[in-house]
């Protein structure tokens, strides 16, 4: 047999082998719900997972102020023993933010859903985020068994003892995961067509490659899921949330009623529109297009939506989709594609809101209004 086939019948075992994980795809933005050990951080999309690093690793900061000296923010994370209470202070504080997260991450709660606790009984919303998200479902170690039992089927397939594997195949694996395919792929199943399909493993010996090729793929996989960790991989997965404890100290949000001033550059005339924030929120300068001050938060995008002539029965429809936990998905889909529509068309546009004392409002986006569309021909 040609070498080169029996080296892709072999790829393609591995290959059936791993897609089989009860966990794939896994996105590599999927990592949080691992750490907190909550499905419902699953789907996140990158400004969320970012927003909610900052806000957990600040209240992590808070909460274990002896556990967080000389390690970097992922690090906290990772290692808190309980990590319920601090995602409790993080989703809190979403409330007004990201409403839609926040809801669509609490009613994914089981004793929320089932109703086994009242809100009415706890004085504060973290002490009640808190009960409803103790006990999770601990699918960060049944997805660290399916990766320990998947990578041994997928390293005896690939003729290696699983207890004795070759000892340079480590080696070769960093190697292949140093390559900067392996940071860009958004999920495993990315991952492994790049592995059987790609050019991943050009230098590796051909009677190794199978095997090296299970080898990152559950490299990279520990380390979103964290069974076992592997911080230095994960901040090159994830640089963005790479954060030192300096970086950090910059997201620390001021104070209510601070004076802070914003900035934000309209699209469509460049006017640099000025907000002064404080109990009441006054317009230094601010240009026509302006519409709403908010995040990328889909709550925040009906709001924007509001602006243009969808019909008020089909506002009403959206608003009874955001009021039904089983239409959550049909909601954000349906806002999501109405405002990429709406800025394609040129007639909706956002800009990030800037500060020169603090980057505390890095989640908030300023959305503008554009010039109607020109009337176009049906022929």
């Amino acid at each position: 047999m040609d070498p080169r086939e029996k080296l892709y019948g072999e790829l393609s075992l591995v290959r059936g082998i791993l897609e089989g994980a009860i966990f794939s795809p896994l996105r590599a933005l999927d990592w949080p719900a691992f750490c907190f050990d909550q499905p419902g951080l699953l789907g996140l999309e990158e400004e969320e997972v970012f927003d909610l690093t900052v806000r957990a690793s600040l209240a992590a900061e808070t909460m274990h102020p002896s556990e967080s000296q000389g390690r970097d923010p992922l690090a906290w994370l990772w290692a808190l023993p309980e990590p319920g209470p601090v995602l409790a202070h993080a989703m809190a504080s979403m409330r007004a933010d990201r409403p839609f997260l926040f809801h669509r991450v609490l009613y994914s709660l089981g004793p929320v859903r089932e109703g086994a606790i009242d809100p009415e009984d706890f004085e504060l919303v973290e002490d009640y985020l808190a009960a409803a998200l103790a006990g999770g479902p601990q699918m960060r170690s049944a997805a660290g068994q399916e990766l320990g039992t998947l990578t041994r089927r997928a390293l005896s397939a690939a003729g290696q003892d699983p207890d004795q594997p070759d000892p340079s195949l480590a080696e070769l694996a960093a190697q292949v995961l140093a390559r900067p395919q392996a940071a860009e792929a958004h999920s495993d199943a990315e991952l492994l067509t790049w592995l059987t399909l790609g050019d991943a493993l050009e230098g590796i010996p051909v009677e190794l490659a199978p095997a090296v090729a299970a080898l990152v793929w559950s490299r990279w996989c520990a380390a979103l899921i964290g069974e076992p960790a592997d911080l230095e991989l994960l901040a090159r997965l994830q640089p963005e949330v790479s954060l030192s404890p300096s970086e950090l100290a910059l997201y620390v949000p001021q104070e209510p009623g601070s004076g802070q001033m914003i900035h934000a550059v309209c699209p469509f005339c460049s006017e640099d529109n000025q907000l002064r924030l404080g109990k009441e929120v006054s317009e230094i300068n601010r240009c026509p297009h302006l519409i709403y001050v908010g995040t990328s938060d889909e709550a925040h995008l009906l709001k924007v939506l509001e602006n243009y002539e969808l019909g008020p029965d089909f506002m009403t429809l959206l608003e009874s989709y955001y009021q039904s936990p089983a239409d959550f998905e049909l909601f954000a889909t349906l806002v999501d594609d109405l405002y990429e529509m709406l800025c394609a068309q040129d007639r909706l546009g956002a800009a990030p809101v800037t500060s020169s004392e603090t980057k505390g409002l890095y989640y908030l986006k300023a959305f503008f209004a554009g010039p109607p569309p020109q009337d176009e021909s049906l022929h």
